[in-house]
């Protein structure tokens, strides 16, 4: 009978290894990295064929039907914090905080790398030219895809994902605040009606793409690396 209750449980336990081995971090990033440029084909797709007019319109009309001066002066804080010159500003501080931090040197390298989100974003606009809403009309610079979405997505998603890698943040933290910060900045873009929906959506979806690489340089980097020295202090304690 013991036998017979063994060979179930030990089948258990070999799917949840097989399992865990297959669903490793390059996994996720394989997946991340898919899902970001099948959403930006297809988004840009559309865009060049010019037929999401009918849903942009749509969303920026709720939008504007909506608009309330005291939400209007948050939402113009809130989209400043998420520009690409605050986001680069905000990449490149906390790299040279990786940097100094002992065995945090890889970790540093790949943080600032996001900054070429915002390269990316502003090819892409140059290519696509497409004209912004009425709201965005004295920018006077293209509106797809969204810089601000796309630079936040970039430097906030790759600094959860090393904060967490490195054990300084839990993974729940690094997902909400890196699930929210960008999806604020987006959504602070649409209602000051200086982009349409998917010039939004593009955006973050340039910005995952970017951090995904990030992650696997990351990744690559700490495979690498030698052991941290936080790690073998904490062994010799031990």
């Amino acid at each position: 009978m013991t036998a017979v209750r063994a060979a179930p449980t030990s089948r258990r336990q070999r799917a949840r290894d097989w399992f865990r081995k297959l669903i490793t971090y390059w996994t996720l990033i394989a997946i991340v990295s898919a899902i970001a440029l099948m959403t930006f084909a297809d988004v840009g797709e559309d865009v060049a064929e010019r037929s999401t007019g009918q849903f942009d319109d749509a969303v920026r009309i709720w939008f504007v039907g909506h608009h309330n001066p005291v939400v209007a002066e948050i939402a113009r804080g809130l989209t400043w914090i998420g520009s690409p010159a605050v986001m680069v500003v905000l990449a490149i501080a906390a790299g040279i905080w990786f940097y100094r931090r002992t065995g945090r040197r890889k970790a540093g390298v790949v943080v600032a790398a996001p900054a070429v989100g915002g390269l990316v974003s502003g090819l892409m606009k140059f290519l696509y030219g497409r004209a912004r809403p009425t709201g965005g009309a004295l920018l006077n610079t293209y509106s797809f895809p969204s810089g601000h979405a796309a630079t936040s997505a970039a430097v906030v998603v790759t600094l959860c994902y090393v904060l967490a890698r490195e054990k300084i943040v839990s993974w729940p933290t690094a997902i909400v605040l890196g699930g929210a910060i960008p999806l604020i900045v987006g959504l602070t873009r649409l209602y000051l009606d200086v982009h349409w929906t998917t010039d939004v959506v593009a955006g973050w979806a340039v910005g995952l793409f970017v951090a995904a690489m990030s992650a696997a340089l990351y990744e690559t980097l700490r495979k690498s690396a030698p052991p941290n020295v936080d790690d073998v202090e904490g062994h010799v304690r031990g």
